[in-house]
């Protein structure tokens, strides 16, 4: 994974638990382990672009317009078939932590149309 496809991943999950409006603890977890895992290749301090990537999914999850443009623009960077399914699996494990509500079924068809066709 490049870091563009780290920073869009991030973002998008970070937005994932504004889903339903409630961040549970176990999302969050997984979140922050997510950042662990996928490590960091970036000058940019970590720490600094989590903080920014929360306040914009904060901002985006005010209207669905919103949503569905952020998700559109940050999905963009998924080309390949390989990257879309480990963020679609990364994103859905996150989204089922807790029981996926009605709000993250939306949440995530709307992540799956927002990727482009792979190349």
């Amino acid at each position: 994974m490049t870091q563009q496809q780290r920073e869009a991943l991030f973002d998008i999950l970070a937005l994932s638990i504004y889903a339903d409006a409630h961040i549970s603890l176990a999302e969050e977890d997984l979140v922050q382990n997510a950042f662990v895992k996928k490590g960091w290749k970036s000058e940019y301090p970590k720490n600094l672009f989590i903080e920014e990537s929360f306040a914009r999914a904060r901002e985006a999850a005010e209207s669905d317009e919103a949503v569905f443009e952020y998700l559109n623009e940050r999905a963009e960077v998924f080309t390949t078939q390989a990257a879309q399914k480990e963020v679609t699996d990364i994103v859905k494990k996150i989204l089922e932590s807790d029981g996926m509500t009605e709000d993250e079924n939306e949440f995530f068809s709307l992540l799956s149309q927002s990727l482009p066709r792979p190349k």
